[in-house]
């Protein structure tokens, strides 16, 4: 587990926050609801612990669906920019997904798996040196 001490936010400024833990892990997720979000493109995320992420300054706006696997998500993003910033599961309540665009140094960020590919286009980049799994691990 890598420790990070690190901040972010939207591209506006009106939303920063820091986070001081340990990543739980590093992903790219290919799914549907993903590539809604970040415009086609999969999503690289980090997990931390919820309790890890303090607000700097500024509060996300949310928007709640009911994910492929069954889970509820809670999506957050700036309210002024539309950057995306966090995703929450039910069914993990005390991790938080971070988007990696929104961390202000991303550049620790190596994908451990790659989530979802079955839902991928075929145009995405599905790099043969990471373990993939068609599905997340909450359809398990």
């Amino acid at each position: 587990m890598n420790r990070i001490d690190v901040e972010g936010g939207g591209i506006c400024g009106a939303i920063r926050y820091r986070i001081s833990g340990n990543v739980l892990g590093e992903v790219t997720c290919h799914c549907r609801d993903c590539q809604y979000v970040c415009g086609g493109a999969p999503a690289y995320v980090i997990a931390v612990p919820k309790k890890s992420i303090e607000m700097l300054r500024g509060e996300p706006a949310r928007f709640e669906n009911t994910a492929e696997s069954g889970a509820r998500r809670i999506r957050q993003f700036c309210p002024n920019c539309g950057t995306p910033l966090f995703a929450e599961n039910s069914k993990y309540p005390q991790v938080v997904s971070v988007k990696v665009g929104s961390l202000d140094d991303s550049t620790f960020f190596k994908a451990a798996a790659q989530l979802w590919t079955g839902s991928a286009p075929p145009w995405h980049a599905i790099d043969p040196e990471v373990p993939a799994f068609t599905k997340g691990p909450e359809s398990a």
